[in-house]
């Protein structure tokens, strides 16, 4: 008499690997609710093999599927044999235990590169807690691993498996590839895991923000400000092929949506004229930028920005290293009209700056331009770019309290708290603070649409 088949435990661990596999599992339950978990195996065995041709070494190296010396029925049905002995029972390899990532107390079986990623081979017995053969888990987190490359894409070379912090947005991304994983599949157009149309990992991670804000309202049962601030997305950028398997985690951090999700819901136009113009390919020569249109363009060919978005963008690069882009902003203001709402919004979530900082440099700004000829305006605009060191940076504003107190204004411009505790606090570098100040002044040139002629360049601020 055959033994009965059980189900598997599908619960929510926090392990990023296992966790995707359930959500396949899940999404498959629901596109066919009379398949049971045997069925589900056999179904996806089946494209593993026909469809993508056993190319499953990036995930399960040395596994049955991949095994060159077994043609494609034998490939089925050992791998079929396997995940059928670990549902009733009957595989001989196995203990008594808790399983390391469901915390369930239950039989344990050898995980190993040939059925887990990431989780070094058997071979190398040192790796392993008490010298076992390999780490021992579950059925249901064997099972549900199994279920992986159905739920993720390649960014580049490597496989990007993504998680959020928020379990709606990591099922609908996940979903997302599981649907486009079989869309390709039913067409024939599938010959392997999906592959998304970025090769780097910063633009893949900022096109995959889009996608959650773009539908927040649509996958999140809240409000969409009180989410925004708190989402942040993971990417497991990893291989398990070969003598080098490697891993690396992308982490879009929770300020860094904020902040992104900010310029897209109300500067977006703004926002992507700043981006887009910041786009580089080494292989499209004589590259020039139609502001109109916001396609590059050379003497034998335009390209829209479906075409250019996946070329190397050193703004994404950067803040998703949460590397300073002040400097850039700077540069750009100077001959853009840019919110400095954006510019705020970035100092105060990304570089930590205290509201009461921005709100002195607005002031310092407005003061410097308040009844003043275009000839002092530029005079004022030279002296801060021609600045080289923090004590010049000092003398300037010494000079600027001094010109409101000769004016015989009732109020400080600065005082010595503003100085020390906001302008110039412990940590900070001088030419962020000036470069604000820059800003805020460009800006509200361009907002008076008042033209100075004749101002040389700043100084350089280095973006490391």
């Amino acid at each position: 008499m055959e033994k009965e088949l059980e189900e598997i435990n599908l619960v929510q661990t926090g392990d990023p690997f296992i966790d995707v596999g359930a959500i396949v599992i899940n999404y498959l339950q629901e596109v066919f609710p009379r398949k049971t978990t045997l069925d589900l195996i056999e179904y996806a065995t089946h494209i593993y093999v026909n469809q993508w041709e056993a190319k499953l070494h990036t995930y399960f190296l040395n596994s049955s599927i991949t095994q060159p010396a077994f043609d494609s029925n034998k490939k089925i049905s050992e791998t079929i044999k396997y995940y059928k002995s670990l549902l009733d029972g009957t595989h001989l390899d196995s203990k008594y235990g808790s399983c390391r990532i469901l915390g369930i107390e239950t039989k344990l079986f050898g995980a190993g590169r040939s059925n887990h990623m990431m989780s070094a081979s058997g071979a190398f017995i040192n790796f392993h807690s008490a010298f076992d053969g390999g780490i021992y888990l579950s059925k249901d987190a064997l099972i549900r691993a199994f279920f992986i490359p159905l739920g993720v894409c390649f960014v580049g070379d490597k496989i990007a498996l993504l998680q959020s912090n928020n379990y709606d947005l990591t099922a609908f991304l996940i979903k997302n590839n599981v649907k486009e994983n079989l869309r390709n599949i039913a067409s024939g157009l599938g010959k392997g895991t999906l592959k998304s149309n970025f090769g780097i990992v910063a633009n893949a991670l900022f096109d995959y923000a889009d996608i959650c804000i773009s539908n927040l309202k649509l996958i999140v049962n809240a409000s969409s400000e009180s989410v925004l601030e708190h989402v942040q997305l993971n990417m497991y950028h990893f291989t398990n092929f070969g003598a080098s398997p490697d891993i690396a985690l992308y982490t879009f951090s929770n300020r860094l949506f904020y902040f992104y999700a900010y310029c897209k819901n109300n500067y977006s136009k703004e926002w992507n004229w700043f981006i887009n113009q910041h786009y580089k390919y080494s292989k499209f020569k004589n590259a020039q930028f139609d502001v109109m249109n916001q396609e590059w363009y050379n003497n034998t060919e335009r390209l829209k920005k479906d075409n250019y978005k996946v070329w190397y963008n050193p703004i994404l690069e950067k803040l998703l290293k949460d590397k300073p882009i002040l400097g850039t902003l700077c540069r750009w203001s100077r001959q853009n009209k840019f919110s400095f709402n954006i510019v705020e919004i970035y100092c105060i979530n990304l570089l930590k700056m205290d509201k009461y900082t921005i709100l002195k440099i607005k002031e310092l700004s407005d003061f410097i331009l308040r009844d003043k000829s275009d000839d002092q305006i530029k005079k004022a605009i030279v002296g801060l770019n021609i600045l080289k060191s923090s004590t010049g940076f000092r003398s300037y504003l010494i000079k600027l309290i001094k010109e409101n107190y000769e004016a015989k204004s009732t109020n400080a411009l600065l005082t010595i708290e503003d100085y020390v505790f906001y302008l110039s606090p412990d940590g900070t570098y001088w030419k962020d603070t000036r470069d604000l100040l820059l800003m805020a002044i460009y800006q509200k040139l361009h907002e008076l649409n008042l033209i100075i002629e004749g101002i040389p360049e700043a100084e350089e601020n280095e973006e490391n």
